[in-house]
């Protein structure tokens, strides 16, 4: 059923932001971010597997909209990841906060595709 594999993916989501603050939190720490480059390249890939998933789903009839919006959350997710991820090339610590102000713009399009959806 539809609703029940966009919630899988939404967890999911859930699951790999939180796993990429938790190693944000550890880089604030003091952490080496080259210690911690690999765990961001397998966040950024899961969240690209998970835009890619969505994509393809067709959603039921009446949830389109929401199944726009939820694509667009995991676009912007996983967009902030590459974002963040520029720090490695260029050691400008800037990346941070713009992938933050990604994260949030995402966050709010889950909240309203939730709303749609009535959950």
């Amino acid at each position: 059923m539809y609703t029940e594999s966009m919630q899988r993916h939404v967890q999911r989501i859930g699951y790999n932001v939180n796993r990429f603050r938790g190693n944000l939190l550890l880089l604030k720490g003091g952490k080496n971010p080259e210690e911690l480059k690999e765990e961001f390249m397998d966040i950024e890939r899961s969240l690209s597997e998970i835009f890619n998933d969505i994509r393809v789903e067709v959603p039921d009839p009446g949830l389109e909209g929401a199944h726009s919006t939820i694509l667009r959350a995991a676009g912007i997710y996983r967009d902030s990841l590459r974002e963040f991820m520029r720090f490695y090339d260029d050691g400008d610590d800037d990346h941070f906060v713009h992938a933050g102000l990604m994260i949030n713009e995402a966050n709010e399009l889950l909240n309203e595709a939730a709303s749609m959806m009535g959950v």
